[in-house]
């Protein structure tokens, strides 16, 4: 609801040089204007944080043509993240993984538990999982941004089963968990069900997690 929206007193790219003097490697940026309307806005944020850091930058919202495509892989992201695109014209991404490689990029398939929605969650898809990952049969190994948008935002938890019975599905693929996480615990229990990665952000703002914790929670530590 974006009318519902918390919004923080954080420049963006003074956490993203923070971030990265924390020892961490990876930052995920979603332009929600872009998403809401379709088309690319605030790319040039992420251009200056991969100009400024050695963040691997993926970034998602309002990704709608090769042209854009283009223009973010110029300016330094390491993965573009393809979510309505992927749900409405699977062929002309299908056609970007050939051409640029699957490696470049991530689905963001947001769910609500039964089918996925687009738009920025504002529609239903009417689709499921199994019928949107169909079209991309031909490969092996596409990482997947899941996220539960029924979780995303509340602090009450991943969606553990869900990740869990789609890492049994598709074993062949890389989830990503999005949604719910407020604690270390959280990342615990995703890695014991070889979740392969998880975005936190709310919890990162709030300080219930801090940058810290994920350094050492990456490097094994803890």
């Amino acid at each position: 609801n974006y009318e519902e929206q918390k919004s923080y007193e954080v420049n963006v790219l003074d956490y993203a040089l923070e971030i990265a003097e924390s020892g961490l490697d990876y930052l995920h940026l979603v332009d929600l204007s872009g998403a809401k309307i379709g088309q690319l806005v605030h790319s040039e944020i992420a251009e200056n944080i991969a100009n400024r850091t050695n963040l691997k930058l993926d970034f998602g919202g309002g990704i709608n043509k090769e042209d854009d495509l283009i223009e973010l892989i110029e300016k330094g992201i390491n993965q573009v993240v393809i979510g309505s695109l992927a749900v409405k014209n699977p062929l002309l991404v299908n056609e970007w993984m050939e051409k640029y490689g699957s490696e470049r990029f991530i689905l963001a398939l947001d769910t609500d538990g039964i089918n996925i929605k687009v738009k920025g969650w504002q529609e239903d898809s009417g689709l499921n999982f199994d019928q949107v990952l169909s079209a991309f049969s031909e490969y092996d190994s596409l990482t997947i941004l899941c996220t539960d948008i029924r979780r995303d935002g509340t602090g009450k938890g991943p969606s553990v089963e869900l990740y869990k019975e789609l890492i049994q599905r598709y074993p062949q693929h890389k989830f990503i968990a999005s949604g719910g996480v407020e604690s270390i615990n959280d990342l615990f229990e995703l890695r014991s069900i070889s979740c392969y990665a998880c975005v936190i952000g709310k919890a990162l703002l709030d300080g219930k997690i801090s940058l810290n914790e994920l350094k050492n929670f990456n490097d094994g530590r803890v």
